[in-house]
Parts: C-alpha cells; structure tokens; sequence
C-alpha cells in the first residue's frame, strides 16, 4: 500500500537520523521502521533529493575538483584511467610517486612488464617501495640504448633497477638505439632475438611509457633525448612528441620522416595492442606531446599532475580537437 505523503517525510526524517546521526545498521533502521531495506534505500536517497540531508564534504585540498578534471579528462580523450596529482615541489617528482604507488599496488608473482624510457621513469622505480615476496616477475625493454645519453635514457638500466626492487627475469634489446641507416635497423628489428622480445611484450600485464617532449634545441644539452641535428630535422616535420621513439604530430598521426625509421624500437602499433599502455609525463613542456598522445589513442591510462592536465584541454579547446 502506498504511503500517504506525510507519514512517508517523516519515516525520511527518521531514517536519515537513525542512519546518519545514530549510525545503525540498515537492518536494524529497518525492523525499527517496520519497512524493507529497499523501501528504507528509497527513503534514504529520496531524502538526499529533496534536502532533507546535506552532505558537505570539507575539501581543503581541493581533492574534489582533482577528481573533476580526472572525469572530464577521462570522459573527452576515452582513457581507461587517469591520475593527476596535485604538485608540492612543481617538478614530476610528485607523479612518479603516485606512478609508482599504482605499481606496487599492481604487482603479483609472475607479472609482465614491458617499459620505455625517461627521466620520470626512472623515478618511479627508486621511488617504488618493492617486496621479497613477490616473484618471478619478467620485465622487457622495448627500445635500444645509447651510451652517450644520461643514465635515465637508459632502458636497460631502468629494467635492472626494477629487478632490485622486485624478484625477476629482464629481457632486453642488447641493440643500439639508432643506426646510421634504416637498413641496419631493420636487420636488427627482423632479428630473431629482437623478435622474440617484442612478441613476449605484447603479452605484457602493464607496459609504462614515458612521453618524450616536443623536440627543442633549446633544452639544455644534458636533458636532450637526441643531438641537434635529429632534433633539428624532428622539427621539421611538425613532431610534437613520442613515445618508445615513435614519433608523432599534435593529432596523434606517426610521422613518416626517413629520419624515424633509424630507431631501433617496438612500433606504437604494436605497444597500441598491449592490455594496458600507461603514460607517465608532466610539465609545460610536456603538454604538446601529452595531447598527440591522446588524439593518437596511444594509451590506456594517464598520470600527470593538474596544471599539466588542465594546460592540455587548454590546446585542446584552442586547437578545436
């Protein structure tokens, strides 16, 4: 039988005192009431409805308009998830922490990890917590190396870092990472060795990519990721960022530059068809190659701070993509 319409204000009234000031259990609420916990889960709500409860949530963080931008990100750009952090120091010191806390929450014995390369990745494995107990772990480079680049340029060293922390087997591209020639790099892309690592990386539970920025001779020389002449010839052909040296325009489109098929490294095609690609990148100088990323569906999951997030729907809007 329906209820008349004051007695059912005042089982509201009831029902958000005992459950909210009183914090009994809807069961109980419920005999009290004399009604079922679906009748008394509609009075609940309805009562949040009508105003009947205010809730008020004390956010002096502002955590709530975090988890706004994370919606509205998630929502425009299709990504399976997000994480932005708020920045204390303004570096990405602050998103490798929170990279590196998802990690450790991901990890299981027997897990697969293909990674890239980067100043960001690099932090977040120092700043992973790691364990003894999990094991038999298998982590996978996806591009060559270098020598005469910095130590967080270093894939290889990236996964032997890794492997400190977390009980494993590494598997790497004993290759260097560019070639005088695009022959040279696809006879060692066609090798078997170099096969074999790509094949068992697209089986990868978690693959973690650093977003190189848009090529700049102006970046000092010890945080350049190429020498001035690549750089110089990147530019020219209108690259706004890559990712695993895959590089690409501000819509996402891979370019096509004779200069890109010198690098030895698994193709975006390819990392595209791994279970869940993540992003790890931050900083103004990172915003163009963040949003190329993005219109090119090359990840999965994001994780950046706000004022980087916001800096990228900024040249969304501007740019009308």
């Amino acid at each position: 039988m329906a209820l008349a319409q004051d007695h059912k204000h005042d089982l509201k009234v009831k029902a958000a005192y005992y459950y909210y000031k009183k914090d009994r259990k809807l069961a109980d609420i419920a005999e009290t009431l004399g009604v079922s916990r679906v009748t008394l889960n509609k009075l609940l709500q309805e009562a949040r409805e009508e105003g009947i409860v205010r809730i008020d949530i004390i956010d002096r963080e502002n955590v709530t308009g975090v988890l706004e931008l994370e919606e509205l990100a998630k929502e425009r750009f299709g990504l399976k998830n997000i994480m932005i952090a708020q920045p204390v120091s303004n570096d990405y010191h602050d998103v490798a922490r929170m990279a590196a806390r998802m990690v450790d929450s991901m990890m299981f014995d027997g897990i697969k990890i293909s990674l890239t390369w980067g100043a960001t990745l690099e932090l977040l494995v120092d700043y992973l917590t790691g364990s003894n107990f999990i094991k038999d772990i298998e982590v996978y480079t996806l591009l060559g190396a270098q020598g005469s680049i910095g130590m967080q340029m270093q894939p290889n060293t990236i996964a032997q870092n890794l492997l400190k922390k977390y009980k494993g087997t590494g598997y790497v591209m004993n290759a260097p990472f560019m070639c005088e020639t695009a022959e040279a790099a696809r006879c060692i892309m066609n090798d078997a060795s170099f096969t074999s690592i790509v094949k068992k990386a697209g089986e990868s539970d978690l693959t973690l990519v650093g977003i190189g920025p848009t090529p700049s001779t102006a970046a000092s020389r010890s945080k350049m990721r190429y020498d001035v002449e690549t750089l110089k010839e990147l530019k020219s052909s209108n690259v706004c960022g890559d990712i695993c040296s895959n590089f690409y325009d501000i819509y996402g489109n891979i370019s096509d530059n004779p200069l890109c098929s010198r690098f030895v490294k698994v193709s975006m095609d390819e990392i595209k068809k791994h279970k869940n690609v993540v992003g790890i990148a931050s900083g103004d100088h990172k915003i163009a190659s963040i949003l190329g990323a993005l219109n090119g569906g090359c990840l999965d999951t994001l994780i950046t701070d706000q004022s980087t997030m916001v800096g990228v729907i900024e040249m969304a809007d501007r740019l009308g993509i």
